[in-house]
């Protein structure tokens, strides 16, 4: 056996402008694989890149506590599937999940006021954004479902699941699979607030942020692939063992959508061939 292994290598971050995926590569890189995957489209003109500060010359990133003790992070100017990052206040270690595009210097101060982050997840990589960005700043315990580990190439996981994993009795990460197969949703049980990733993908009233006015799911969102019975099947299992009121997607904060409009939902889903249409609410 050698007496050195080789050592992980300080190698700059690049984000993809098609989709908002960042990897990290001695150069810039020549393609990207969420664009690459089947449930995302390739870029019309060809590849784009952006490194960091690229990124931050298109905008801050914009700071909103969208409830008492949860913050939410945005990127003014998005790239691609433009995600929301959050940031949950707890005594037991604050939880960054979901990423945004990027984290400029200003917000990541504010996540040091309020206590910086113990624990980091996303539910799935479409959501990654700059989780590289809080791991480095805040060193935090880094908890990805193990089925999605090869995406996280940008950031090491430091502790890795199989079905779920309880964050003390406030907070618990669960596995749905489905749109990812290690796709995984944030349950915060004293809030009744879960947070569903891409599960769930919500129609909005115009007139009111928070209240949807239709819901559906999918595979593939953009490319319009329905689940299999058995992926919905599973949906229904996870979301029934919950009692929640709010249900957040990387892009929406719905105050109107928990376990009853959800379960109607996917037994609608289920009394048939699985579908990607809206069903209003």
């Amino acid at each position: 056996m050698p007496e050195e292994w080789p050592r992980e290598a300080e190698l700059p971050a690049f984000v993809c402008t098609n989709c908002g995926f960042w990897q990290k590569y001695f150069e810039t890189p020549s393609s990207c694989p969420i664009c690459t995957d089947y449930r995302h489209v390739l870029p019309a003109d060809g590849w784009s890149f952006l490194g960091l500060e690229g990124a931050r010359e298109r905008g801050r990133c914009l700071v909103e506590e969208v409830e008492p003790g949860v913050w939410c992070y945005r990127a003014e100017k998005p790239l691609g599937i433009a995600s929301l990052g959050y940031v949950v206040v707890r005594p037991g270690g604050n939880i960054g999940f979901e990423g945004t595009g990027w984290y400029d210097e200003e917000a990541l101060e504010h996540i040091e006021s309020i206590g910086g982050i113990s624990y980091l997840s996303a539910s799935h990589p479409h959501c990654y954004g700059a989780l590289w960005q809080l791991r480095e700043r805040f060193e935090p315990e880094v908890i990805l479902q193990s089925e999605d580990l090869p995406w996280a190439t940008a950031f090491p996981p430091t502790w890795t699941f199989d079905e779920g994993l309880k964050l003390g009795d406030d907070a618990e990460l669960l596995r749905t699979g489905g749109h990812f197969a290690g796709h995984t949703m944030l349950y915060l049980p004293e809030r009744k607030i879960l947070f569903v990733g891409d599960a769930l993908k919500f129609e909005i009233d115009p007139t009111d942020g928070r209240r949807a006015t239709g819901v559906s799911t999918h595979k593939a969102f953009v490319r319009r692939i329905p689940l299999t019975p058995r992926e919905v099947g599973r949906y229904r299992e996870v979301f029934a063992a919950l009692d929640f009121e709010q249900a957040w997607t990387p892009f929406d904060q719905c105050r109107n959508v928990g376990r009853e409009e959800v379960l109607a939902f996917l037994d609608s889903q289920l009394r048939g061939r699985p579908f990607v249409d809206a069903v209003p609410l």
